[in-house]
């Protein structure tokens, strides 16, 4: 297997276990309620603690990406992150819990500031297919972590989860101390922050930043509240069920938009699929009946899941040369919306009803259009000059 296989594969594994991860939160938060007494308005904060550590760890190692040794911050991430999860199975505390879901997206965040970019540069002529290939290994990680937390809650507590995937990121560590340093680690080029301002100047760099906050925000509200909505109808664990349904979509979407992300222009995918999104999200959350919720949630996954991977793939094929910073300008944005969505959500919830909180995605959905467009109308009129100079 040659260097580069390798890279891939131990990115891949951790990849899945993030996506595991993170869906763990959404699934186990009537637990989470239960264990700590805490009220909806408390629970919103669950999103924004495992999210903003790790847009702090993103943004300060993306601009360092091209003075650090890759292969060492990966394998200080990955054991970082086993550490904190570790904790996280004896947390005694809400405060504490919030305090570690912290930490823990600070040490993650040190990975996902560098797996895109030595991805990139791993596969140069084909980022928008690996991104995507890449997003799909998440989406499988994610699908099995409501499946995970139904069969432990099964047997026993819900921390015993947390312990397994400590074991996880354990073994990529593990992964990572057997490889080489990648060999393409210096073809990524750091950036001062002043350079980081004309790199924000690009509007291609600037749309793919305001998509993303949008777009996180729509996730952020699915990851964090459908099971807690879906339970409304549902007993917990066929709650947890449908939001496996919903991720487990992502699978398919990804395939088929690595398929496409190279040979359509991205953001006529992504606006494609952000239109056809409003009538799905209308007959999820305003058919009131069972089956329109399943049916509108599984086709809401097959469209949401092209969202981040292209988009990501679309800004930093604008600058390749700081595909690390923009990364990382990528995944800060994206995981902005994710923290602070749920947060407006749970308000709402607590003030109205959980229904009233979730009904915000429909126009959440058509202000991502609207961004999409005016992303592509901006891009298109400075071409159009570029000609005619």
């Amino acid at each position: 297997m040659t260097s580069r296989r390798r890279w891939t594969a131990v990115l891949f594994l951790c990849v899945v276990a993030d996506g595991m991860t993170a869906q763990l939160r959404g699934a186990l938060l009537p637990n989470f309620q239960r264990t700590f007494e805490v009220s909806e308005r408390l629970l919103g904060f669950v999103a924004p603690a495992g999210t903003v550590g790790l847009v702090v760890a993103v943004l300060v190692v993306g601009m360092l990406s091209g003075r650090l040794d890759v292969r060492r911050s990966v394998l200080v991430g990955a054991v970082g992150t086993a550490v904190c999860l570790g904790v996280v199975s004896i947390a005694s505390s809400y405060g504490l819990l919030l305090a570690l879901f912290l930490l823990q997206g600070a040490s993650i965040g040190v990975v996902r500031a560098l797996d895109r970019p030595l991805l990139g540069h791993l596969y140069p002529d084909g980022r928008g297919r690996i991104f995507n290939l890449y997003a799909l290994m998440w989406a499988v990680g994610a699908t099995a972590g409501p499946l995970v937390a139904n069969a432990v809650l099964a047997v026993t507590d819900w921390r015993v989860t947390y312990a397994l995937l400590a074991g996880v990121f354990l073994l990529v560590g593990l992964g990572v101390t057997r490889l080489d340093r990648p060999e393409v680690a210096g073809a990524e080029q750091s950036l001062s922050w002043d350079g980081l301002r004309t790199v924000l100047r690009h509007p291609s760099v600037r749309g793919m930043a305001l998509a993303l906050v949008v777009s996180g925000g729509i996730e952020g509200i699915m990851f964090t509240w459908l099971p807690y909505y879906a339970g409304t109808f549902f007993p917990q664990s066929t709650a947890n069920l449908l939001l496996s349904g919903y991720l487990v979509m992502y699978i398919p979407g990804r395939f088929a938009y690595g398929l496409f992300a190279d040979r359509l222009p991205p953001l006529t995918l992504v606006l494609g699929l952000a239109v056809l999104a409003l009538p799905i999200v209308a007959l999820a959350f305003l058919g009131g009946t069972t089956a329109t919720l399943v049916a509108g949630v599984l086709g809401f996954g097959l469209l949401v899941s092209g969202f981040f991977p292209t988009l990501s793939a679309f800004g930093v094929s604008a600058v390749p040369q700081y595909s690390g910073p923009v990364n990382a300008i990528a995944t800060a944005a994206n995981y902005v919306g994710l923290s602070a969505a749920p947060v407006v959500v749970g308000v709402v919830a607590d003030q109205y009803d959980i229904a009233t909180g979730m009904g915000l995605l429909l126009p959440t959905v058509g202000i991502l259009a609207i961004v999409l467009t005016v992303t592509r109308f901006r891009i298109n009129g400075r071409a159009a000059k570029s000609v005619e100079a």
